[in-house]
């Protein structure tokens, strides 16, 4: 399915007070699994990480990117080298930002085989280097000096400029150990209790803070959505939706005239482990996808005017068309399966589907396995994670077959 962010405006709320003008209350629906530009993955870490760092350049509104750390930057006529001139800018403990903190914190991600690595292949010799056939010093980043970062690509890459904007590419502070106290952001992190808030103080410190009109934001740890939008409703959060804080299913339908909806290139799928029993078996993969009804998921489960996904790519990213729901074909399959596993139909009830712990997720998977069951006859079980958990079984592979969800990083 491909995703909207779903967002509830300010002034749609019903407020028992009026919020502070300096103080934005919004929620995230789960613990950022980290504060590390160098580690961050998913949305939620994402999205604090670029609270708190700032990097060569930022997100605008508009799908724009503008500069940030870096003042201005020169591109070879090949296209293929980019210098970077820093701006003036400090670290919350006073040290200078270098181009050395990039240089290092980048490599270190390249090192580390980080799960986001891939996003430096387009460097000179990045994917070598994480492979382990060319050594880090090879890689296409350097330090001229302090405030002087080139960077020299593979190939001409258009892209590359934005792709600076993103988590992974904001420096840590190295001579800090990593502390996240030591930020570059316009804010930092006055205060953090685990599964219960994060509070964040303007960063007094950060290079462009005349623009931060924020004094403060608070976010509250809301695993359930109704609560979120109880909180909503109630005045205690300015802003709810998107992935961040997701809205209840059962509530779209009479927020409909107050929701903004704004198309997002990302998707939902069904991951099959195609390394272990019984999912390395192709015409069973093709009998459980031709089994899924995604027109009935996106209108009666989801609910936000997502489009049913024919591909692991969104619409706009490919014009690939495929996996169509359809029964009869989805039956010969599983039949061609059975014959070839050498099973019954009984035997494959103990496979079991992971999905996380949110209420549109429990009801995608619940609706999986009726019409799995009702196409199939076959009734798989149904396990439920947090997300750190469900991550951890996709990593190490340890399942057989999992919910996930995708969103591009730039397009």
């Amino acid at each position: 399915m491909k995703w909207f962010l779903l967002l509830l405006l300010v002034m749609s709320g019903c407020s028992k007070e009026p919020p502070s003008a300096n103080r934005l209350r919004i929620s995230f629906c789960m613990q950022p699994t980290t504060t590390d530009p160098r580690q961050a993955g998913d949305f939620i870490s994402s999205t604090l990480v670029c609270m708190v760092y700032d990097g060569l350049t930022r997100a605008a509104q508009g799908d724009r990117v503008e500069p940030a750390l870096a003042e201005r930057v020169e591109v070879s006529k090949d296209l293929k080298v980019y210098t970077f001139h820093l701006c003036k800018a400090y670290w919350t403990d006073g040290k200078p930002i270098t181009a050395q903190d990039f240089e290092q914190s980048w490599k270190q991600i390249l090192q580390s085989a980080s799960s986001c690595a891939f996003l430096f292949y387009p460097i000179k010799n990045a994917e070598l280097s994480v492979k382990g056939q060319i050594p880090i010093e090879e890689v296409g980043i350097k330090a001229l000096d302090e405030r002087t970062l080139c960077v020299e690509l593979e190939r001409p890459t258009p892209y590359f400029y934005a792709l600076t904007a993103l988590p992974s590419f904001l420096p840590v502070a190295l001579h800090a150990a990593g502390d996240p106290a030591v930020c570059s952001g316009p804010f930092v992190i006055e205060k953090m209790v685990h599964n219960s808030e994060i509070v964040l103080k303007k960063n007094q410190n950060y290079w462009n803070k005349e623009h931060i009109f924020l004094d403060e934001i608070h976010i509250s740890i809301v695993s359930d959505e109704m609560t979120a939008l109880h909180m909503f409703e109630q005045g205690e959060l300015d802003w709810l939706g998107g992935s961040i804080s997701p809205l209840p299913p059962d509530a779209l339908d009479l927020l409909k005239d107050r929701l903004q909806f704004i198309p997002c290139s990302a998707s939902t799928f069904c991951t099959f482990n195609t390394e272990r029993y019984p999912f390395n078996n192709v015409n069973l993969r093709k009998a459980f996808s031709y089994a899924i009804d995604r027109k009935e998921i996106v209108d009666q489960v989801t609910q936000g005017g997502q489009t049913p996904a024919r591909s692991i790519l969104p619409p706009s990213l490919t014009g690939q068309d495929f996996s169509l729901f359809d029964p009869v074909r989805a039956r010969d399959y599983f039949e061609k399966a059975l014959q070839e596993l050498q099973i019954e139909a009984k035997e494959l009830e103990v496979l079991a589907l992971y999905f996380k712990s949110s209420q549109v997720e429990k009801r995608l998977a619940q609706t999986l396995q009726r019409q799995w069951k009702d196409v199939l006859g076959v009734t798989i079980g149904l396990v439920q994670l947090d997300f750190k958990s469900q991550m951890q079984k996709l990593e190490k592979r340890d399942y057989q077959v999992s919910l996930a969800s995708w969103i591009a990083h730039f397009h």
